[in-house]
């Protein structure tokens, strides 16, 4: 199936957004926890946030090699500490975590707590994907996508929220779609649950700016398609990810979201590359291929 034959890129300007003007230009100190932090986009905040300053927490369920996965939870730590090893003394912390167990969630943050001095912020990434029609879709499936998209977010969500809310710079980040895709049926019909369940952590980070005021509650979404396991795995292998942007873009777009005043920026679904054009950064640098054109980009239909 050729995907690009269906879909275009379309270059566009975009009005800044104020809200991402930066109030702090260091993250040292600060805390924060991803979950699907072992790989692709997850993988690439951790790091954005460590070049920062930042203590980061990588959760994740990958502790043995894994044959069309790559990265575990040791790898990726490494990775992360390579990157920040010379700005500060911040730590990372890899944890297995399960979040469709409450318990498993709980012991990790308890763990987190006892390592730092709180929590300041989460990064709510964790996603299971099974893109099948209605009459094809499995229960397995379901309950995967039910446990890991939803219960799990939400219950990953309120463990860190209960730290998160006693920050004065305290910020929750959901990789969820924009409320604006709800009126795009071609994301919709061929794979109902996954969208559904995607939108669901889009109306949690909704729903959390307003019943906690002092946090930045914000969602993050690709413009592209992004280099991940699931585009080289499932959606097209390496032609795919030849018209893709690097996870980088993702992280970079993260780090401003969380720099900015969270009494200011909040309650927003962003886009990575419009986080980035708001404050002047070229977003070129991104694409997988250099010798490609912006225009020849694939456009994001999941994530």
């Amino acid at each position: 199936m050729n995907l690009k034959k269906s879909y275009q890129f379309v270059l566009k300007s975009v009005k800044k957004d104020v809200s991402l003007i930066p109030v702090l230009h260091s993250l040292r100190g600060k805390t924060y926890v991803i979950s699907g932090g072992t790989r692709g986009i997850g993988l690439a905040i951790g790091k954005s946030l460590a070049t920062m300053g930042a203590n980061i927490v990588l959760l994740g369920k990958t502790q043995q090699p894994h044959p069309k996965l790559e990265g575990t939870l040791d790898s990726a730590a490494e990775e992360v500490q390579r990157v920040s090893a010379s700005t500060h003394h911040q730590k990372v912390l890899p944890l297995f975590c399960d979040i469709r167990n409450h318990d498993s969630i709980t012991q990790a943050i308890n763990k987190v707590i006892n390592t730092y001095d709180g929590i300041d912020g989460a990064v709510l990434n964790a996603s299971a994907l099974c893109l099948r029609s209605t009459l094809d879709q499995t229960k397995k499936e379901v309950d995967l996508m039910s446990g890991v998209n939803i219960n799990g977010t939400f219950l990953m969500g309120q463990a860190c929220l209960q730290h998160i809310q006693k920050k004065d710079h305290g910020n929750v980040l959901t990789i969820s779609p924009p409320l604006s895709m709800l009126d795009e049926h071609d994301w919709w019909s061929p794979h109902l649950y996954y969208s559904m369940s995607k939108f669901n952590m889009t109306l949690m980070a909704r729903t959390w700016g307003k019943e906690f005021p002092h946090v930045g509650v914000n969602t993050l979404w690709p413009r592209t398609t992004i280099d991940t396991a699931p585009v080289r795995n499932l959606l097209g292998g390496a032609p795919m990810v030849s018209i893709s942007r690097k996870p980088e873009i993702m992280g970079d777009a993260a780090k401003h979201i969380f720099l900015a005043d969270p009494r200011l920026c909040t309650n927003k679904n962003f886009i990575d590359d419009e986080v980035l054009a708001s404050l002047d950064i070229d977003v070129e640098k991104y694409r997988v291929d250099p010798n490609i054109t912006e225009k020849e980009l694939m456009p994001d239909f999941f994530c």
